[in-house]
This record gives structure tokens, sequence and C-alpha cells, in this order.
């Protein structure tokens, strides 16, 4: 080999271990800030709206009561159901008496065994009836409670479908009252190619630059259904899970980052 060769030789095997040793360049996804948890309320209760209690954009803590209706109609549906279960309940235990004295005579050959089990019979009935009572007041109970619509978890409202007077109606499909979110926890959406998919998977750490601010976060989901397809190959959503501060107030559909790991 000729000295002239012998040096390109040397300086391309050092190009080869430069780029063998250099670090690699982490990968940044553009993409924008989801909601990770969403949820629309309503309720199977039928009423007029009587009050709202919220807006958009108000933070909320878990059991809040968002929306009632006119509570009226729930009120004399529960008195009538409490006193007929009361009703229930003496009658109840007044053929419990009633047994026990049959019994009594019965054992003392005083009357017949066909009146002992018209006794057992009556009590039968009335425990019939009481349970009938207990799970009529149950169901007017869940009725007066499905009433108010109570917040499921800490979070904020973003938007409020219904105003104090309208009426609601659940025939066959509910009314949406009002929409929830967990603003404290996000997630930052991107779409990946395949290439880049097979190496990732859920739990691994990553960085979200949004506003200027990185944060740290972890990959929650992988697409496996493609976004859109090209010659070039497919592209799938990337899901990350990432805690903004409380000051940042983030909303859905902001534009943000997604840093992968070096490879």
């Amino acid at each position: 080999m000729t000295r002239t060769g012998t040096r390109v030789y040397q300086s391309s095997l050092l190009l080869g271990l430069m780029l063998l040793n250099a670090p690699s360049i982490a990968q940044d996804l553009p993409g924008t800030s989801e909601w990770s948890t969403q949820v629309t309320l309503s309720t199977t209760a039928n009423g007029m709206i009587s009050k709202v209690n919220v807006a958009a954009g108000d933070e909320v803590v878990q059991g809040a009561v968002l929306v009632e209706l006119d509570p009226r109609a729930y009120q004399s549906e529960l008195a009538a159901a409490e006193s007929l279960r009361e009703a229930a309940q003496q009658l109840n235990q007044e053929a419990r008496r009633e047994l026990d004295r049959t019994l009594e005579l019965f054992d003392r050959t005083l009357i017949s065994d066909h009146e002992r089990k018209l006794a057992e019979i009556e009590l039968a009935k009335s425990d019939a009836a009481l349970r009938e009572a207990e799970a009529k007041l149950t169901a007017v109970r869940l009725q007066r409670d499905y009433s108010r619509i109570n917040a499921p978890f800490d979070g904020r409202v973003v938007a409020v479908h219904v105003q104090p007077g309208e009426a609601v109606v659940n025939r066959l499909q509910a009314q949406p009252l009002v929409t929830l979110v967990d603003h404290r926890r996000m997630l930052a959406r991107a779409q990946v190619d395949d290439r880049t998919l097979v190496r990732l998977k859920v739990g691994d750490k990553v960085q979200v630059g949004i506003r200027g601010v990185w944060l740290d976060g972890e990959i929650a989901s992988l697409g496996y259904d493609p976004v859109s397809r090209s010659d070039n190959g497919a592209t799938y959503h990337l899901d990350v899970r990432f805690t903004p501060g409380e000051e940042m107030a983030l909303r859905s559909g902001e534009k943000l980052v997604i840093r992968l790991a070096d490879e």
C-alpha cells in the first residue's frame, strides 16, 4: 500500500471510530398537551335544574356538588317511602309476635296445625312486604342522591352544559351536564414512526418541553393502530404522562416537544 493510501485508510479508520464513540443526539417530537382524565357527568334522574354551582375554569375538590335538580319531588317520594317502610316494620313485628303466640298454643295442643301454618304464612308475607318497602326506600334514596351531581375527583370544570330552569329528561340517552378534567396530570401526545416505536416501551423516562420549561415524563401508552401510512412507513400515537406545576395552568391542545432518550 502506498503512503497516500495508508493515510487515507488511517483517516477513514479514525473517522469511523469517532462516529462510533460520538454521543447520540436526542430525538425531539412535536406534539400537543391532552387531558389524562376527562369525564362528562350526567345523571339517571329526571327533573328541573335548580342550581348550577360551578362555571368553566373552576377548580373543585372530590365530592363537591356541581349541579342540583329541584329536590322537592324527591323529598316527597322519600317521605312516603320512609312511612311505608315504618308501617311494614310494625306489621312485621306484630306478625312475629303472633307467630310466637301461635307456636306456644300449638305446643300446648290448643290449636291445630292448620292455624300454625296460617301464622307462618302471614309472617312470610310480612317479611316480603318489609323487604319490598326497604327496596323502595333504597331506590328513592338513590334517585335523591342522583339529583345532586358530585365531582368524582379533584379537578377543573372545562364545560357546563346546562343552566338553572332547564329540564333534564333522560329517556334514551343521559343528558350531559358538566365536563370535568384532572388538570394536575396531563398527557403529551405525539406521532412517532414505526422504526422509533420498536425501541420504546411503556414506562420509559422522557422529557416534555412546554412553555420554555422541561418537565419529567413517562411513556404511558404506545399506539398499535397507525395514524397515517406512507411509502416511508406508518406513524403511531405516543402518549407521555407528565405533571405540570400548579402555576402553569395548562390547557389541552398546547404545543409541546417530547424529547426521547438517547439511543
